[in-house]
């Protein structure tokens, strides 16, 4: 009896320890528990939180990574101007290496392809736009979007109209930038950049 009791008395000393410590260091446990944690929805803080990546990649030279969420907060409330044409409330997702780009675009700007001068007239004054890719990097602080499929108003575009779709979206001619590629220009201090495992990863600019 003796020994059972001393056994819970060792027990009871451990819990009370365990609660002591779990108290003491709560926000160094806790600030371990979402170091990693990405923002899971599209907002203001999710963009700060982006920028504060990209500030600290700045200082420290490292490589850093953002999820689909904090790249698209990023583009809206911090780097509007980062992408090209007539491209409104932009979208990305990242699944593996690939990436979506979704947005809203002019109607009156839409190419000329048969599929979508039959139906021209029913249209609203923006429709949505989709396009599929592959990233890569083609100069310092450059990247571009490989084209694999394109959508406007949910109707596909034939590959041979690509290059003619992308110049509608505002795609001007850049020294390395194939054709078929979307030009998505980095935020500054940026080098390169590369999608893999469903994130963007950010490779910093050498002084």
């Amino acid at each position: 009896m003796a020994r059972r009791s001393g056994g819970c008395l060792s027990s009871l000393v451990v819990l009370v320890l365990l609660g002591w410590a779990a108290w003491h260091f709560r926000d160094r446990i806790m600030g371990f528990i979402h170091k990693d944690e990405a923002p899971i929805e599209v907002s203001q803080a999710a963009a700060d939180e982006a920028m504060s990546k990209l500030d600290r990649m700045r200082q420290s030279g490292d490589t850093v990574s953002l999820s689909d969420v904090e790249f698209t907060s990023l583009l809206r409330y911090k780097l509007a101007s980062h992408i090209s044409g007539d491209v409104y409330a932009p979208s990305v997702k990242f699944n593996g290496d690939t990436v979506r780009l979704r947005g809203k675009f002019p109607t009156d700007r839409l190419p000329d392809a048969p599929e979508i001068r039959r139906v021209r007239e029913f249209l609203p004054d923006t429709a949505d736009v989709d396009v599929r890719g592959k990233m890569r990097s083609y100069g310092e602080g450059k990247a571009a979007l490989a084209v694999d499929a394109v959508a406007f108003a949910r109707m596909p575009i034939p590959r041979n109209m690509y290059a003619s779709a992308l110049k509608q979206m505002g795609r001007g001619d850049e020294p390395g930038l194939m054709p078929n590629e979307y030009p998505v220009h980095l935020p500054p201090g940026v080098a390169s950049a590369r999608v893999e495992g469903g994130r963007l990863i950010l490779t910093p600019s050498r002084p």
